[in-house]
């Protein structure tokens, strides 16, 4: 790590700055549950700080605007706020602040799948929030780790990881953190029910599958306790996937659709490629070959705001099965192509981070 730039314009702001307090309550609403009102106050932040050149308030807001993003799994505006957030923490020689960039930066390289090399920052970012007593940030990188790990089908380690996250939430003290904390537990538990499926085990399936309903209809009813729309959203496609992988299309199907509804009126667009994928799928197995086509293409609306994305290719081969299990071959093929350029193209994206991420690495021996 950089020394700390001892300038003038680098000491630190007294303890009632009132910019610090408007950036840190911009990060709580948006854990809260408003990411839409959080990530406002942050951008709002950022430009009062940058106009009063108060550099400490800038990266506090940098990063309430990373974390809104991240929220939002918002991946360019995450990643941009987050470098720059990175840079004025590294400047200032503050830690937690840089545990909290790499959080976001690290987040969207999970987005752009480079699970391996995002590892060592969520790492860093862990030691941070221990090193400095900071429970918002270790829980938030130990929930970052667990959903890395379970992604990368390390289950139990993700389950210790997040067991942690859990206990540090608490520590913490909000309750919405700690829902979300939870909620990436569960989570687990649905990646395996995948994994299971993929493999054909039906026995595990079921068991991961009991296992996995019965905590996901535990968080939903708090969620709706809490008033956190977001972590009810995805506990409904979380309960709608896993029902129709034990074999029950139709109530996937309906619950799917709603989570996709509240995913479009709470204006989470990256939520509805992955929800719109599953229904096409599903759609398709049932011989709803029509409704499978305007799924995919609601998702593929949504998807094209948040390039670079995996998935506008997946949802171009879902496009490419349905229209050739209607017959249409041709519209099949030309699919297709473009789900092959949709690969190259992201790609392309998934390249130019990965070597942002390994310079970035080196600068901080990681």
């Amino acid at each position: 790590m950089t020394r700390p730039d001892l300038s003038p314009d680098a000491a630190a702001p007294s303890a009632d700055n009132a910019l610090i307090l408007l950036a840190r309550e911009a990060a709580d609403i948006a854990v809260a549950g408003d990411i839409k009102r959080g990530l406002a106050l942050a951008l709002d932040a950022i430009r009062r700080a940058r106009d009063a050149g108060d550099t400490r308030a800038e990266m506090e807001a940098l990063n309430a605007a990373a974390r809104c993003h991240s929220l939002r799994n918002d991946s360019i505006n995450a990643l941009a706020a987050g470098i720059d957030a990175a840079a004025l923490a590294r400047r200032l020689g503050d830690g937690a602040a840089l545990g909290h960039a790499l959080c976001a930066i690290a987040n969207t390289a999970f987005t752009l799948r480079l699970l391996e090399e995002c590892e060592p920052f969520i790492v860093h970012a862990i030691e941070e929030g221990v090193r400095h007593a900071d429970a918002d940030l270790e829980a938030r990188a130990r929930q970052s780790y667990g959903v890395l790990l379970g992604d990368l089908k390390r289950f139990d380690e993700a389950r210790a990881q997040l067991a942690l996250a859990v206990e540090v939430a608490r520590r913490d003290g909000r309750p919405a953190l700690l829902l979300r904390v939870e909620g990436n537990l569960a989570n687990v538990a649905r990646k395996e029910v995948r994994h299971h499926a993929a493999t054909g085990d039906g026995a595990r399936l079921n068991q991961a599958g009991a296992a996995a309903l019965a905590e996901a209809a535990l968080i939903l009813e708090r969620a709706r306790t809490l008033n956190v729309p977001s972590v009810e959203m995805n506990m409904t496609h979380f309960i709608a996937e896993v029902r129709a992988l034990m074999g029950e299309l139709d109530v996937g199907i309906h619950e799917t659709s709603r989570a996709m509804d509240m995913a479009q009126q709470l204006r989470y667009a990256s939520n509805q490629p992955p929800m719109a994928l599953n229904l096409g799928r599903m759609l398709r197995d049932q011989g709803r070959l029509t409704e499978s086509i305007a799924a995919i293409q609601r998702g593929l609306d949504a998807a094209e705001n948040l390039r670079p994305t995996f998935r506008i290719a997946e949802l171009c081969e879902a496009m490419a099965a349905t229209e050739s299990a209607c017959g249409d071959t041709a519209k099949a093929e030309t699919w297709q192509k473009r789900a092959l350029q949709e690969r190259a193209q992201f790609e392309t994206g998934r390249q130019v981070a990965a070597g942002f991420l390994a310079r970035l690495g080196k600068e901080l021996a990681l």
